[in-house]
């Protein structure tokens, strides 16, 4: 009898699809859909850091397509909100889905990263 624990089943952990768009030299839309999780976050993270270094880029990130955040998400998005901060990056949230915005509200974390309903209604 094994009393090992059981190993997750990473085929049943949602996918997350994290794409960029450049609308300016210095402007990044960087899209997320799926869920954002312990398994997926380290795709945005690995996305936004090399945008995050350079001092005067705008970095948005539309999350109207995360059907799903938890805290390990959460963090990705703190993490990059202090390294923007910390190079000079001007980052924002864009549309959070109704589960993403909930979980902002709930920890305070949208008091503190700008938030905007579409691209469009960022300032440049």
């Amino acid at each position: 009898m094994s009393t090992d624990p059981p190993t997750p089943d990473r085929r049943h952990t949602a996918p997350v699809n994290v794409q960029v768009h450049t609308s300016a030299p210095d402007r990044f839309l960087v899209t997320v859909t799926g869920h954002l999780d312990l398994h997926t976050a380290h795709h945005l993270a690995d996305v936004l850091q090399p945008l995050l270094v350079h001092d005067g880029h705008t970095v948005l990130v539309d999350l109207s397509g995360v059907t799903f955040l938890d805290s390990t998400g959460l963090t990705c998005l703190i993490t990059a909100y202090r390294t923007a901060r910390s190079t000079g990056v001007r980052l924002a949230l864009v549309g959070p889905s109704q589960p993403v915005l909930k979980m902002l509200q709930v920890t305070g974390v949208d008091q503190v990263l700008d938030s905007y309903p579409s691209p469009d209604a960022a300032p440049p």
